[in-house]
């Protein structure tokens, strides 16, 4: 998620299909016919009952079809509408592409970006009545960058076993524009600096301060401009961006001085992180999935291990006002 598409707030265990089966015995030919017996009114089967969607129902069945992944899903409120984003590492993608292999990778990315929308549409049927989008991020196995989108949840509905082409062209024919995948090449891989650590052991931590919260998420992205860093350079290292997102249950917990509180630790996290990290984004949700505030903290007072966050350097944007759900 961008800035600018952030400020512009105004401010789905099983997967979710309904199985109905029946079976029976066609009668034997009789050599002589026999009495039909008056039939024994049997008691009228009640009607089943309705599924009740919710987008926490949907959160489960997205992990279950997703099972054995490295993935994050969570879901908010972006913009106007209500978004199931995902995360996922394609281990299919060179982390090291050459020049001469960026357009195979980068299709490869969309290919995959799509296909996980279109699966969780497809196999989830929830997810069309409670989401109006999908935001699909794409990852290689260093977190690099190669496509994110925001897709309009419709566009995959009543598609039948469509290929690549087809989810394009349903895609674009809701006059939505696909996102761009990665442009640049990924930079080489650099020796990690002593006593740093990697995203696997960030993001533990982060996860074990989160706890079994539910719509919880972290996840680390490399190369995606997801903040403003000012006017780089062509040759700028790749940003940095971690995005993180909890829930709070009341007004209390979403008071700026628990946001900057809980800011704090997930900066301790990733004070040691190698690629050092240049922002840290939060999104603050209700029990809804209503964004309530959205944060950026800098990299440069994360690598610093200013602890406690000094408040003036911790940015945060008050969305929508907070309601009883």
């Amino acid at each position: 998620m961008t800035l600018n598409r952030v400020i512009s707030i105004a401010v789905a265990a099983a997967l979710c299909v309904t199985l109905a089966g029946c079976s029976g015995q066609a009668a034997s030919p009789s050599s002589a016919p026999t009495p039909v017996p008056t039939p024994t009114p049997s008691p009228t089967s009640a009607p089943s009952s309705p599924i009740n969607c919710s987008a926490a129902l949907v959160l489960a069945q997205v992990d279950q079809l997703f099972a054995g992944q490295d993935f994050e899903a969570h879901y908010l409120t972006t913009g106007d509408k209500f978004t199931l984003s995902v995360w996922l590492v394609d281990p299919e993608i060179d982390p090291a592409t050459p020049q001469s292999g960026m357009a195979a990778a980068g299709h490869q990315a969309l290919e995959r970006g799509l296909s996980i929308s279109y699966q969780m549409v497809d196999r989830i049927p929830c997810v069309q009545r409670v989401f109006d989008q999908i935001n699909p991020m794409i990852v290689d196995g260093r977190f690099q960058h190669w496509y994110r989108d925001f897709l309009p949840v419709y566009a995959f509905v009543g598609l039948h076993n469509p290929g690549t082409d087809d989810l394009i062209a349903a895609i674009e024919a809701t006059g939505s524009a696909l996102g761009e995948p990665r442009a640049t090449v990924p930079q080489a891989a650099q020796t990690p600096a002593t006593s740093s650590c990697g995203w696997s052991e960030a993001r533990a931590a982060i996860h074990a301060y989160f706890g079994a919260e539910e719509n919880a998420a972290a996840y680390l992205i490399i190369g995606s401009r997801l903040v403003d860093q000012g006017n780089a350079p062509p040759n700028a290292a790749d940003d940095v961006g971690v995005e993180v997102q909890w829930p709070v249950r009341d007004s209390a917990e979403a008071a700026d001085p628990l946001v900057r509180e809980r800011l704090g630790h997930v900066a301790e996290a990733l004070a040691c992180l190698w690629p050092a990290v240049d922002s840290l984004e939060a999104f603050v949700v209700d029990p809804a999935g209503r964004t309530i505030t959205y944060a950026i903290v800098p990299g440069s007072i994360i690598r610093a291990r200013t602890i406690p966050l000094p408040p003036g350097g911790v940015r945060l944007y008050h969305m929508t006002p907070w309601t009883q759900p």
